[in-house]
């Protein structure tokens, strides 16, 4: 969810539950002024509406975010917030002792790694998932493809390996966030209002699609 504050968070969750969601991915790094004390505050408040999942991401701007205070205030919030919900999405590329300082107080962890130019190759993206399995719970690769060869790198990603999220940006990769759910990725990521990444669909075209599909 893309919200700038707490009022315009609420009104995304409430258009979320409508609309039926199997999470909630809080954006800290979109909030205006976020703090830890914030952050838990939000939390709280979507857990007055909902029981939804959390996923809770704050994401580096290196990794296409926008947090703008140091690393340590970027981890320190994550870390202080990351045992009120139930996955929490920390960049592979963190600091090692920062990093692991996040899952320690995670209940379950997204390893996540953007790549914005390019898509390496498959031996390269299945090195990343490798250690992103031996540190965390879920991997997440998620990067721009030049041509659909591209795209299919993704797909055999995710049906070589197990519980992995897998990506491909923009319009050409699209198909890959319907895709992933039906062949093994436990989670996707569709937009309520506006899209948080080049190529996301909307939450209603998303899970159609998926019906569809899986039917």
């Amino acid at each position: 969810m893309i919200g700038k504050d707490e009022e315009s968070i609420i009104e995304l969750v409430h258009k979320a539950i409508k609309q039926d969601v199997d999470y909630i991915e809080l954006r800290l790094d979109v909030i205006e002024n976020i703090t830890s004390k914030k952050a838990t505050d939000i939390i709280n408040k979507i857990r007055e509406i909902t029981n939804t999942p959390i996923i809770l991401t704050n994401r580096t701007k290196i990794e296409g975010g926008f947090f703008k205070g140091s690393e340590e205030e970027r981890i320190n919030i994550l870390k202080e917030n990351a045992p009120l919900v139930e996955i929490t999405d920390i960049e592979l590329s963190t600091n090692e002792t920062l990093r692991q300082s996040v899952i320690d107080t995670a209940n379950k962890t997204i390893i996540s790694y953007h790549n914005f130019e390019i898509t390496p190759s498959q031996n390269y993206l299945q090195d990343i998932i490798t250690k992103a399995y031996k540190i965390g719970d879920i991997p997440k690769i998620a990067v721009k493809p030049l041509t659909l060869e591209d795209t299919f790198i993704l797909v055999k990603l995710m049906m070589e390996n197990k519980n992995m999220i897998g990506i491909s940006m923009d319009k050409i990769g699209s198909y890959t966030r319907v895709l992933g759910p039906i062949i093994g990725a436990p989670v996707t990521y569709a937009a309520i209002d506006v899209e948080s990444a080049p190529g996301q669909l909307d939450v209603k075209t998303t899970a159609n699609i998926i019906k569809q599909l899986k039917n």
